[in-house]
């Protein structure tokens, strides 16, 4: 007889013919049958998935044959799949003839009980139950067929002419389908993310064809970005369950139908109501809230809130519970073997909160409950299930959907015609991701001309769908608007709640050594090994970023199982690094039926741990991962992998933020116990900045603060602020008064004072050294001739030395400028400034000799502003004052009291309130020397970043190697100047006591900065000694006598001469 191809419907006679074929092998080759099987020791199965597993030996022995032909292949393949379809599908009778148990009516003429459950349907307007009856007495049998279908579109570009184009157009004009979902696609180095605006776009587009309104659909489990690339990203549920506060599921859920319905999305396929009480579940693991039945309830319940009442339909999935699983559905067909006592108080509780929460939707699963369903029929086919237990006795009436019926947990129980039937017969109402959909159209359109499906039961499906349709407003308007779509999508602020949420949920599993968290203030290098236990060409890509900001250097290697296998992986030797961190990315991948990691990047984890450096161990997914690693002394758990969850790994590695997140599961494996859910240790936060000094610290100064009170009393100033960091501790104490003018109050912790010169090394410095880490010319930059951004500089005088001035000379005071412009040169604009300047002569050859001049940091300031397109004042209040929050640094006072800035030096700019600087304040008081004001309170947050090596309060301002160039000695300079500062000499202010690597600047006016990394100290003391004028007022020995007093009396002891290079370590 002819053999059956692959793909045949199954006759009445083929299928005994088939399994004939499979009970002629031999014994080895098959499994017991269902009634052997309770003979065994093996738990009992009775359901299907014994029955599928039938064919499995039979089908691996004709792939073994290799001298089959091709053809032979199929055709034995075609016939298995018969045999296993038939042996599903005849239990000793076809469910849905099977007579309604405990009697309770079949799926075709049951009624849904209207009092139990709050559902979507009791919302609507009568406007809108007028059109819902309207709608479906007008409805041909085709289309109401189509409501029940939904399939997928990708949101990005296609053209109106393509096949994919066309294919879409098909199913709403011939299928008539009511509804499609977002998904993603697949390429060669991963999944991609639909777009949002080609998403919405193509929405509109649909629904201006549809006759019906469409609903749109997508599973934003852990926000849009799971299917929208630009949308908020939100760390997944299990992370969300560990910071403990269901509002957080609720601010989840408001988000994301917040930016659904801008997008033209309807229907979220969230929250997961799962309880993941198996530790070895593949496929719900870090999706789910946890293992508490009752915690689960409360956070689904949150999130279910937070998406209707912000105008999207939530839904609670998988029905009946898919959390006590261990294989994945998408592969095959999961049993969960819990009595029904378990079901109801453990399963079950999520759903009804769902319920009772008015969710608008329940998700089938594909897998087995012999506890209700004792022929294990899956879920998704089971009247048993959807309707007798979610129906009826869970009262639920709103739109039950499946879940995608392309899925091997139905797929190998019926072909898709058949499934999209006797899933509706079961008690769904929109079935999902038909693989054919075509098929299933016409399958479900038979069944219904042939009596098999009730036309009364359609119409109960489609009336709820239309009520769903109502509910959104659907009838009322479809289309989503685009011109404002930027302007209710992926907001900064639902960006920072979701970091926000993500941080509170990193949890703490171990750390016996006590590594975390690490210091990014002192020198690390650092080894990041990321394990990911799937394909992906560059996973971990946004922890390595936040990682690299926070080191001195980094390397990285990288394992996956595709593109960078752990045979062709090296780890450094362990004398290169000082710190490990293992990324571990074992992601829950639907159709990988596994969620750990393969023996051989276990072994290359385990190779770290025997390098004798501490590793710190970061899981990105699946917590139960720390089971098979006893020797790991410090594993943190962010359950995820998505931006979000890697920037608060970062975070919490690194002290940014406190950890405080708790495990909302138990891991028994881990020695000592185990682990138990609620637990995880606590790390506060290193907020890495300044704190006010203790007390003893205060009184440790009182030397130093007498020093400054006799130079008060002496006349040698009239008062000012000192400030004294060390080790992070500040001191700030005001003494005398702003002026000798006796209308001026005590000095102020608070006064604004005229840095005069020391914005040179606050602004300028700090800018050109950002541009040789930003601009394409990095460090080069400080050697080119400054001709390259000042084209007109090689007009002026002295043509033979003007093509040899570099950057470097201005910075260092080398350039050849003469101190001082002619008296006779004068200006208002900032262009004459410009002009007076570039026709100033060279007074000594470029790179000869030291004259400080301000002329060459006035050209450094244009030079600047040239580069980045943006004026000086503006570039710094971007890039220093507001991430380092000095709010009371400007070039033009304003933004604070006008009492709290300090007078200028005569009666004409005594109220003005600016610079006093003849270069600047001509032209508003912005210029690259001079200008700025700031207080004592500022200037130390400055220091002390400079101190931490170029980073604050957890922001990167420089790298430490910048800072090392830019405060070390310069090439063939003898005397004390770094590059924009001054350095420990001859004629230097900083003392006896000062090392080697301190660094410092003195303005005329009186004030002065003076850093000691070797000590980690810094000294500001911020006076006017030239108000009411310049002369008169002796500080040179003044400011050796404060610096000398500050390090005696901290016990800093003399500084001991040094041979090393200046700078840090």
């Amino acid at each position: 007889m002819r053999m059956p191809l692959f793909g045949e419907l199954p006759t009445k006679h083929s299928p005994p013919a088939a399994a004939i074929l499979i009970w002629s092998l031999p014994p080895e080759a098959r499994l017991p049958a269902p009634d052997e099987t309770r003979k065994t020791g093996r738990p009992l199965l009775g359901c299907a998935e014994a029955r599928l597993m039938l064919y499995k030996p039979a089908y691996k022995i004709v792939l073994r044959n290799r001298f089959m032909s091709g053809v032979a292949h199929m055709h034995v393949r075609g016939l298995l799949l018969t045999a296993a379809l038939f042996l599903v599908s005849h239990p000793g009778r076809t469910q849905e003839s099977a007579p309604a148990r405990s009697g309770r009516s079949s799926a075709e003429t049951a009624t849904p009980k209207q009092s139990a459950g709050r559902t979507v349907v009791g919302k609507l307007s009568p406007a809108g139950e007028k059109w819902v009856v309207q709608t479906l007495n007008k409805m041909m049998l085709d289309e109401k067929i189509g409501q029940l279908l939904l399939v997928t579109y990708y949101g990005g570009f296609i053209s109106s002419e393509s096949d994919a184009y066309r294919e879409l157009v098909h199913q709403v004009d011939q299928n008539h389908v009511g509804g499609f979902i977002v998904v993603t696609r697949g390429s060669p180095l991963g999944i991609v993310e639909s777009e949002v605006y080609p998403t919405a776009v193509l929405a509109n587009q649909l629904q201006r064809h549809a006759k019906i309104p469409l609903l749109i659909a997508a599973d934003f489990e852990r926000g849009t970005a799971l299917r929208l690339r630009e949308g908020t990203s939100f760390p997944d549920a299990m992370a969300v369950a560990a910071t403990g506060t269901p509002k957080d599921a609720y601010t989840m859920g408001r988000i994301t139908a917040l930016e659904a319905r801008a997008a033209g999305v309807h229907w979220i396929f969230a929250p997961v109501a799962d309880v993941n009480s198996n530790p070895d579940n593949p496929i719900i693991n870090i999706r789910s809230f946890g293992e508490d039945s009752q915690r689960v309830a409360e956070f689904v319940s949150a999130f279910v809130r937070g998406v209707e009442e912000n105008g999207a339909l939530a839904t609670a999935k998988h029905f009946p519970g898919h959390g006590d699983t261990a294989s994945d559905s998408h592969l095959d067909l999961p049993v969960v073997y819990g009595d029904r006592k378990r079901l109801d108080t453990v399963e079950l509780v999520p759903f009804r909160a769902a319920i009772d929460a008015g969710v608008s939707s329940i998700m089938t699963a594909h897998l087995a409950v012999p506890a209700i369903e004792p022929d294990c029929v899956p879920a998704t086919l089971s009247p048993r299930i959807l309707t007798d237990l979610l129906r009826k006795e869970l009262g639920f009436n709103g739109l039950v959907v499946t879940d995608a019926l392309n899925m091997g947990g139905v797929t190998r129980m019926a072909a898709p015609g058949e499934a999209a039937v006797r899933s509706f017969l079961a008690g769904a109402d929109v079935l999902l991701m038909p693989p054919v959909p075509d098929a299933a159209f016409e399958a479900l359109k038979t069944a219904v001309r042939t009596g098999r499906i009730p036309r009364s039961r359609l119409d109960e499906s489609v009336r709820r769908i239309l009520r769903a349709k109502a509910r959104l407003g659907l009838h009322r308007e479809r289309l989503v608007p685009l011109e404002g779509l930027n302007s209710k999508f992926g907001l900064p602020d639902w960006s920072q709640a979701a970091q926000e949420m993500s941080d509170r949920g990193v949890t703490l599993l171990r750390d016996t050594t006590r590594q975390l968290p690490l210091d990014a203030t002192r020198p690390t290098r650092a080894l990041l090994v990321v394990i990911a236990g799937d394909p992906d060409p560059y996973p971990g890509a946004d922890l390595e970023d936040e990682i690299r900001s926070r080191v001195d250097s980094l390397q990285v290697v990288r394992a996956d199982t595709r593109f960078a296998r752990v045979s062709a992986v090296h780890i450094p030797p362990p004398e290169t690094y000082d710190v490990a961190i293992a990324a571990l990315f074992v992601r829950v991948v639907d159709r990988k039926g596994t969620i750990g990691l393969p023996e051989d990047q276990s072994a290359l984890l385990n190779q770290l741990f025997a390098s004798g450096k501490p590793v710190v161990v970061v899981g990105f997914g699946n917590p139960y991962l720390i089971e098979r690693f006893p020797n790991s002394s410090t594993w943190l758990a962010v359950f995820g992998n998505s931006d979000v969850s890697q920037r608060s790994a970062a975070r919490a590695l690194f002290g940014q933020v406190a950890i405080s997140g708790r495990l909302p599961v138990g891991i028994p494996g881990v020695e000592g116990g185990g682990l138990k859910a609620g637990e995880g240790l606590a790390v506060p936060a290193n907020p890495m900045r300044l704190w006010p000094a203790s007390d003893s610290v205060k009184a440790r100064l009182k030397p130093v603060f007498d020093v400054v009170e006799r130079a008060v009393a002496n006349g040698t100033l009239p008062g000012g602020v000192l400030a004294v960091g060390h080790h992070g501790q500040l001191v700030v104490h005001p003494f005398g008064t702003q002026t000798h003018d006796p209308q001026f109050t005590a000095a102020r912790t608070g006064a604004i004072d005229d840095l005069g010169s020391l914005g040179e090394s606050l602004v300028t410095a700090f800018l050109l050294a950002r541009l040789t880490e930003t601009s394409a010319e990095g460090a080069a930059l400080l050697d080119a001739p400054i001709e390259r951004y000042l084209p007109e500089w090689p007009s002026g005088p002295s043509p033979e030395w003007r093509h040899k001035v570099t950057i470097r000379h201005l910075l260092t005071h080398r350039s050849g400028f003469p101190a001082h412009l002619g008296a006779s040169r004068t200006f208002s604009t900032r262009s004459e400034r410009l002009a007076t300047v570039l026709a100033e002569p060279l007074a000594t050859e470029p790179g000869t000799k030291e004259i400080y001049s301000p002329l060459g940091f006035i050209l450094l300031g244009e030079i600047i502003e040239r580069m980045t397109g943006k004026p000086l004042g503006a570039l710094a209040e971007q890039q220093l004052f507001v991430p380092l929050q000095m709010k009371d640094s400007t070039y033009r006072p304003g933004k604070g009291p006008l009492a709290q800035v300090g007078p200028a030096e005569s009666p004409s700019t005594h109220y003005q309130r600016r610079s006093h600087a003849e270069r600047a304040f001509p032209i508003g008081g912005i210029a690259g020397h001079a200008g700025l004001l700031s207080t004592a309170s500022e200037l130390a947050a400055f220091s002390q970043m400079l101190l931490n090596g170029g980073i604050y309060a957890h922001h990167r301002f420089l790298r430490r190697s910048t800072i090392v160039e830019f405060t070390g000695p310069q090439p063939l300079l003898a005397n004390a100047r770094t590059l924009g500062r001054a350095a420990p000499g001859q004629n230097s202010p900083s003392g006896h006591y000062f090392s080697l690597r301190s660094f410092g600047e003195t303005d005329y006016t009186g004030s002065w900065l003076w850093i000691d990394p070797a000590k980690d100290l810094f000294v500001i003391l911020l006076k006017n000694r030239v108000s009411p004028g310049r002369e008169g007022h002796k500080t040179e020995e003044f400011l050796p006598a404060v610096h000398e007093a500050v390090i005696e009396a901290l016990g800093l002891g003399p500084a001991q001469p040094t041979s090393g290079p200046q700078g840090w370590p």
